[in-house]
């Protein structure tokens, strides 16, 4: 359920972002450019699941594609990934409110950010894409140790993206 309100906020925050971000030019040259990317297409329920593992009642859950102002989202049980264009200003935005932490690994460019200790955070550029993936920090566990991961499930996607 965490997962779930959490995948709501950051599908707000950040499609709100990307939105508020672009200039006039910004939205014409991401209408003529950017290609959509359908992100739950990218890796099977079974690969997430392998990488993001959740409780067996979990799996009648329904996973579908979202669409939000110039990105998709793909919810899981255990984590949120969406895509979207990536703007320097999205991930600048974010460092806002929470410290970024840069990472090696995930696309040319990657920061973790802990949200309120309830969420693990990636954001990554990969090509053209801004990937963020949100996993839940689980009773018991830190940001730290949720780090692992929340990094190979973020590298997983990004193989996909490239």
């Amino acid at each position: 359920m965490r997962v779930a309100i959490g995948s709501l906020v950051m599908v707000v925050v950040l499609g709100g972002l990307a939105v508020s971000t672009l200039t006039a030019g910004d939205a014409a040259q991401a209408a003529g450019q950017y290609q959509l990317v359908q992100v739950c297409s990218l890796l099977t329920v079974a690969e997430v699941k392998k990488l993001a593992p959740w409780e067996p009642m979990f799996d009648q859950m329904k996973i579908e594609e979202e669409g939000f102002g110039g990105g998709s989202s793909c919810s899981y049980p255990t984590a949120t990934v969406q895509v979207m264009q990536f703007r320097q200003a999205t991930i600048d935005a974010m460092g806002k409110d929470a410290k970024l932490e840069a990472v090696a690994g995930v696309g040319e460019a990657a920061w973790l950010r802990n949200n309120r200790n309830m969420f693990a955070e990636l954001a990554a550029k990969v090509g053209p894409h801004l990937l963020t993936v949100q996993t839940s920090i689980d009773r018991g566990k830190t940001f730290e140790t949720s780090k692992p991961q929340l990094l190979e499930l973020g590298k997983a996607f990004a193989a996909k993206l490239r």
